[in-house]
């Protein structure tokens, strides 16, 4: 139960954390897109980087017991069985599904 995806950032050539949504559906791939639109250029391109200050960006501030994980980049445990994996280039803004 749930509306599970999981979304990863790459540079090309490495990759950050994979982040499990278990509530956010496709809504994620929509807010990843404007955390690009509005923070491209402004911050380092590092993937690592991304996820921390999207996780950030998404709680504003506020802490959410249960709702997102962190799993290694596309690790099997991480279950997004209604909307799958994606993928967002932090240099391109382009975002694949997996």
């Amino acid at each position: 139960m749930g509306d599970r995806i999981c979304l990863t950032f790459t540079d090309g050539k490495s990759f950050s954390p994979t982040l499990y949504a278990h509530w956010d559906g496709i809504i994620l791939i929509e807010r990843a897109r404007d955390f690009y639109e509005e923070f491209n250029g402004k911050i380092r391109a590092e993937p690592e980087n991304w996820m921390v200050n999207f996780i950030s960006y998404l709680r504003k501030g506020k802490v959410c017991d249960g709702y997102y994980y962190l799993y290694p980049c596309r690790d099997a445990s991480a279950s997004p069985d209604d909307n799958g994996y994606w993928m967002m280039n932090t240099k391109t803004g382009e975002v694949k599904r997996y």
